[in-house]
């Protein structure tokens, strides 16, 4: 008796590539789930215009969460605004502003997700819909976007035991069903 296979078995290979400012997967999430909405704008020439973070567009009143793991550095007023600093391995350092309440002190240990204020503060340029978030590595600000961006996966489709298809190189006939469609002359349609 012989056996047949009546499937085509695929295997969908996915490669990710893991992104450099990421150091294992998991291990950061956004402070809070709203669209970005202004980026992270490097200074052109030293002391010029900036924008060091993302801002996230959320309701005042909603609950902001730490990135990642690590110890609160900072938890006070920044010119008339509250914000927290959290202090993570690697001499990473990441910054929630424009906080109408906190709710951490420094030197309490976090956990990533664990909420560590609430929204609702105005800033230079910031309405109260809006909380800043910033990043640091060694002092130096960085673009905090790539930390929430899963790396796109390199999808790969490969036939196990058989061609996926057989191409003859012609087109598939269309099934005729003896009804003809009018022709429509300046579309109008008698």
């Amino acid at each position: 008796m012989s056996h047949r296979r009546t499937a085509l078995a695929l295997s969908i290979v996915l490669i990710a590539f893991p992104s450099p400012a990421r150091a294992s997967e998991g291990e950061w999430s956004a402070p809070v789930d709203g669209p970005v909405v202004r980026g992270y704008e490097p200074p052109e020439r030293p002391f010029g215009p900036r924008h060091l973070g993302l801002d996230f567009a959320v309701p005042p009143g909603t609950a902001v969460r730490a990135a990642g793991d690590g110890v609160v550095g900072f938890a006070g007023l920044v010119a008339r605004s509250r914000a927290v600093g959290i202090e993570h391995h690697g001499a990473r350092r990441t910054t929630y502003a424009y906080l109408r309440r906190v709710t951490v002190r420094p030197g309490t240990p976090v956990r990533r997700g664990d909420i560590i204020g609430f929204s609702g503060a105005r800033g230079p340029g910031h309405e109260p819909g809006v909380v800043h978030f910033g990043y640091r590595v060694n002092g130096r600000a960085q673009d905090p976007a790539p930390l929430f961006q899963a790396p796109r996966p390199r999808i790969s489709l490969a036939p196990v035991d058989a061609p996926a298809c057989r191409y003859t190189g012609r087109q598939p006939d269309r099934p005729r069903s003896g009804i003809r469609t009018p022709a429509r002359s300046n579309g109008v349609r008698p």
